[in-house]
């Protein structure tokens, strides 16, 4: 049997693979889009860096400093990032360990529910069609920019290891379902909600032997409050509770269960992008014909009753505070105002779904013993939605992150602000590690908001605001800052509130290092920046300058972008689909350029040019575009990616 497991495990690790194909092949850069998903890595990165740093603040994380216990505004993900722990050890990346989360997470979510379907119906072929119906649910992949969702595998765990109790109550059989209760809690924080309630239910129903069940759960919830009060003294102490309102706006409506997810293409038509994306719920048609199958032919019925409640509890749930139920459990129950989206409760139903295609599957096969086997390719092709557009990011580390990571100052601040900068800043931290106020999550503390407020409004307040938080070190991104933004960084260096430290090498303008206070430090360089005129570089730069983001490309389309090095300019290619196709661009001189950008006598030819009549054979009308610089040296440089679109 356990060659059996380990030959159906490594099935589901293959169609990880093939179906989030091509991520597989830029494991290292590549991500759903540049946001939640440098948040996930920041926080498995977190996980690992505090449990052998500071193992006893592990809460008490380095972004939104000084607030207290910020790894509790957003999911924790300690039992996936404990996975992850020997990939870390030998020097995997954050985000390429992320990746392994979002690999692993596809192939485990398969592998639980084929043991659950196994468990119920005794048939592998009908565990493994049950099991390819849950990696790859439309859901799964609406959600491929939150690892912990794509992490699916917990909530059937957890249910084959209380249905495994109840044929043979033992104590060790209770301690297996304890410990798949304190993972799923480790992992996420929906399904510790959500499964705690369908597995109380599912209790209630099978009515196993009571005291080694409770005993031993009992000592798992008592290792998961040592995670969960955090998240009870950040609701005290910052009020982080979800509004009713903002509930009310992600709890599903019945109808949503019939919309299709965008990256689907046999349910195209089923689409509707004006929904938010947490409320396309459709699961696909095989599985709901499956399930009324299953209903109508299973001789058993003590055994649909399950998987029938399961499919409600999910329902309903998702219906959030349009029903009665999560109505109930928003308004009284602990933990639930935090949940903003309850339209995930669909999950729930997935499971329960799941078993129901298994029965289906061993009923079919007793019929024809080949009908299970064709189950599993109708799933695979219903369910089909590679190739998945990823945003290619350039997973560089900046060199001022270096100079923070080695000379660690008490505490820092990186400006702008914007949204899109926040979730930047997170990814870097996971060079250095140390406190500063930026970061992005589900909640944000006073502090944060206040500093956020100072900074767009480009006030004077701001620096004696971050001196009375003991904030040391400032990081400007030149090639990030407005006009506005320049005027008070020369006021603050005017008045001597800031001194500039150094100049390091990012984009095209650079990052600039201040401390707060201090002597001045006249540049050139720094006077120049601040009058927006560009500064030297030590190493090879370049930008794209269009198409702008979401841009669609047209016959009349010019894609521009300029390309220096003090080693020359070998060549300049477009990279599209992910990184799969490269376009060829074309290098002229152009004078005025050379004019503005004098130190690199090297780069004869530093525009870059490139037109397309139609769209280049292979490439897909909704893509990105990534440029790739060739210095003279051989050294490939990537800029940021964008997406673009294609008639």
């Amino acid at each position: 049997m356990a060659r059996q497991h380990a030959a159906v495990l490594g099935i589901f690790l293959m169609l990880a693979v093939i179906m989030t194909w091509p991520l597989s092949l830029h494991l290292t850069r590549a991500v759903a889009y540049p946001g939640d998903p440098y948040i996930n890595s920041w926080v498995l990165d977190w996980d690992w860096h505090a449990t052998f740093h500071r193992p006893l603040s592990l809460f008490d994380a380095n972004i939104f400093y000084p607030a207290r216990y910020s790894l509790a505004y957003s999911e924790n993900l300690y039992g996936i990032a404990v996975l992850l722990f020997p990939l870390r050890a030998v020097g995997i990346a954050p985000i390429t360990a992320h990746n392994a989360a979002l690999l692993g997470g596809f192939a485990l979510s398969g592998f639980a529910a084929y043991l659950l379907g196994r468990l119920i119906t005794g048939s592998p072929l009908a565990g493994l069609a049950s099991g390819i119906f849950y990696a790859f649910v439309p859901f799964r992949f609406t959600h491929v920019t939150h690892v912990q969702h794509v992490w699916g595998a917990t909530l059937p765990l957890l249910l084959a290891s209380l249905m495994w109790y109840a044929q043979k109550p033992t104590w060790r059989r209770a301690a297996v379902f304890a410990a798949a209760f304190l993972f799923n809690g480790l992992c996420n924080i929906h399904w510790l909600l959500f499964g705690s309630v369908a597995i109380a239910v599912t209790v209630a129903i099978i009515r196993p032997r009571i005291l080694p069940l409770a005993a031993c759960t009992a000592a798992a919830a008592v290792l998961l409050a040592l995670f969960l009060q955090p998240y009870f003294s950040v609701a005290r102490m910052y009020g982080m509770q979800r509004s009713w309102q903002e509930t009310m706006s992600f709890s599903a409506l019945p109808t949503d269960w019939l919309v299709s997810n965008a990256h689907n293409r046999l349910y195209a038509s089923l689409r509707n992008p004006g929904l938010d994306a947490e409320r396309w719920l459709f699961p696909g048609s095989l599985v709901l014909v499956l399930a009324v199958g299953a209903l109508i032919l299973s001789p058993d019925r003590k055994a649909l009753r399950i998987p029938v409640v399961w499919i409600l509890l999910g329902f309903f749930g998702s219906l959030g505070l349009h029903n009665i139920l999560h109505r109930f459990l928003f308004t009284h129950v602990p933990g639930f105002r935090a949940i903003r989206v309850p339209a995930r409760w669909a999950v729930i139903a997935y499971v329960g779904l799941a078993i129901l295609v298994a029965i289906a599957a061993e009923i079919a096969g007793r019929l024809r013993a080949w009908a299970p086997v064709l189950l599993v390719i109708a799933f695979v092709g219903e369910l089909w939605s590679a190739p998945v557009l990823w945003y290619m990011s350039t997973s560089s580390v900046p060199p001022v992150e270096r100079w923070v990571a080695e000379n660690k100052p008490r505490a820092l601040i990186e400006l702008p602000m914007a949204p899109d900068d926040e979730y930047h800043a997170m990814l870097r931290a996971t060079v250095h590690h140390l406190p500063m106020v930026n970061g992005v999550s589900g909640f944000s503390p006073h502090e944060y908001n206040r500093v956020r407020a100072l900074v767009e409004k480009a006030s004077d307040a701001l620096l004696p605001e971050l001196t009375r938080l003991g904030i040391t070190h400032v990081i400007v991104h030149a090639d990030s800052l407005t006009p506005v933004g320049r005027e008070w960084l020369a006021r603050a260096l005017t008045g001597n509130k800031l001194s500039f430290l150094r100049r390091f090498d990012s984009g095209v303008a650079g990052d600039w290092l201040f401390t707060i206070g201090g002597v001045p430090h006249p540049s050139l360089d720094l006077e120049a920046m601040l009058r927006g005129q560009p500064t030297r570089n030590e190493g090879t730069f370049g930008a794209l300058l269009s198409p702008h983001e979401w841009e669609t490309m047209t016959p009349k389309t010019v894609v521009t972008g300029i390309a220096f090095s003090s080693y020359g300019i070998r060549e300049v290619n477009l990279l599209v689909n992910s990184g799969t196709i490269r376009l060829a661009t074309e290098l002229r001189e152009e004078a005025a350029l050379t004019r503005k950008f004098p130190w690199y006598p090297a780069t004869v030819k530093p525009r870059v040019v490139a037109r397309f009549p139609k769209r280049p054979a292979g490439v897909w009308q909704r893509t990105d575009m990534q440029t790739e610089i060739i210095d003279g040296r051989g050294d490939r440089i990537l800029l940021e990616d964008r997406w673009i679109l294609w008639p």
